[in-house]
């Protein structure tokens, strides 16, 4: 999972911990709450010029309370943490498979990386080296994508209606196993969290971790998910998790 920079971290105690403190503001508070969080000590020269930059680029705002001056967020700050899951739905499956097969020259082999990233990003499974697969209508967007790098020429679009053992190679060309086991395990870890003064913390790693599993998952339609597909479980779960707090 991918660590949060500093920045985010302080947005984090700015909105939801400090609060807790009963707004005893001070660095030294920061310092040692981010010890406990995460093991890391922090300098305080070092909090208070991430703190300074966050105020300049107007995330963090200052308000009165009993006649001191306090960090709270700004609208643009509240955003800087929210948490957005990627938009996946594509609708009802027509029953029709898209394909991209490509052969992009050597000499261009950065442009075959950015195409195999895209491919991903959309939710294609790699049926083979340079062969991938969509249940969804979305060839426009790598036609565009593909003419926009220069590249279209080396790339070739088909839609078929069948192919031999389905269900046995979408299981194996997404590998729906292994994600589902990652939203079981999703789920298991927010039984075990316990709603304390640092929630908010552990909340957001929660969050975090499960969009990078959402990312992954290809969302295809029903009849190819394994019987025990948690995925919809996990959603769930993951938007109790960011109605808590």
């Amino acid at each position: 999972m991918k660590k949060e920079p500093l920045s985010y971290k302080l947005l984090l105690f700015v909105g939801f911990i400090l609060k807790e403190t009963k707004f005893a503001w001070s660095y030294k508070t920061l310092q040692q709450t981010l010890y406990h969080l995460d093991h890391l000590e922090y300098e305080i020269s070092t909090l208070r010029k991430e703190f300074s930059n966050l105020k300049r680029n107007g995330l963090i705002e200052l308000e009165t309370y009993y006649h001191k001056p306090i960090p709270v967020l700004s609208p643009q700050g509240k955003l800087a943490i929210k948490t957005n899951l990627p938009f996946k739905s594509y609708g009802t499956w027509d029953g029709v498979w898209r394909v991209v097969i490509f052969d992009i020259p050597e000499k261009e082999r950065k442009y075959r990386w950015a195409l195999r990233d895209k491919l991903t990003r959309l939710g294609f499974g790699k049926l083979q080296k340079s062969a991938y697969i969509s249940p969804y209508p979305l060839l426009s967007p790598i036609n565009r994508f593909a003419s926009d790098l220069g590249i279209r020429q080396y790339l070739r679009f088909m839609e078929i209606s069948k192919i031999d053992d389905e269900k046995k190679l979408v299981g194996k060309t997404w590998d729906l196993e292994k994600i589902n086991e990652n939203y079981q395990e999703f789920i298991q870890k927010t039984k075990n969290i316990q709603k304390d003064k640092f929630w908010p913390f552990r909340a957001k790693k929660l969050e975090q971790e499960f969009v990078e599993i959402y990312e992954n998952d290809p969302h295809l339609p029903e009849k190819f998910l394994p019987k025990s597909w948690s995925g919809q479980e996990a959603y769930k779960t993951f938007k109790e998790i960011s109605n808590s707090y």
